[in-house]
């Protein structure tokens, strides 16, 4: 297991800002484990694309300044979206023993310098819970 150590804020997690990627980008599992060490605050998170072969979107410019990319960085750059469990009682799902994943507001990090933020995409083909299911069923 491999960590990388990030900063950026997770929203509604504002409060914290140092995370630990741990299993960073390895070819072992779709997850990876983002912890904030400090406070105990855990998030497993997924690369969108065992949900989606063809997850896209445009980097805005202001988030290409805030991770301080530059030229070509698509090869520095990598992005995972949070999973979570059916927790919500009051949203009826098709499945309650699956995992959830938040396709629309994915984390999109600097992995040269650590840097990450999570935005909020305006691409509304992407929802905010799409069951993890939804590619790697067969597989």
């Amino acid at each position: 297991m491999s960590e990388l150590y990030l900063k950026g804020k997770i929203l509604g997690f504002e409060d914290y800002n140092n995370y630990v990627l741990e299993d960073s980008f390895g070819e072992n599992s779709p997850f990876r484990l983002l912890s904030c060490p400090e406070k105990a605050v855990t998030f497993v998170a997924v690369n969108p694309y065992y949900i989606v072969d063809d997850y896209s979107f445009e980097i805005e410019d202001s988030i290409v300044r805030e991770l301080m990319l530059e030229g070509n960085y698509i090869d520095d750059i990598a992005i995972l979206c949070i999973v979570r469990p059916n927790e919500n009682a009051c949203i009826v799902r098709p499945n309650e023993n699956t995992l959830y994943v938040n396709l629309r507001s994915p984390l999109i990090i600097n992995i040269k310098n650590g840097y990450f933020v999570q935005t909020i995409l305006q691409n509304e083909m992407y929802g905010v819970s799409v069951p993890f299911y939804a590619k790697k069923a067969n597989n």
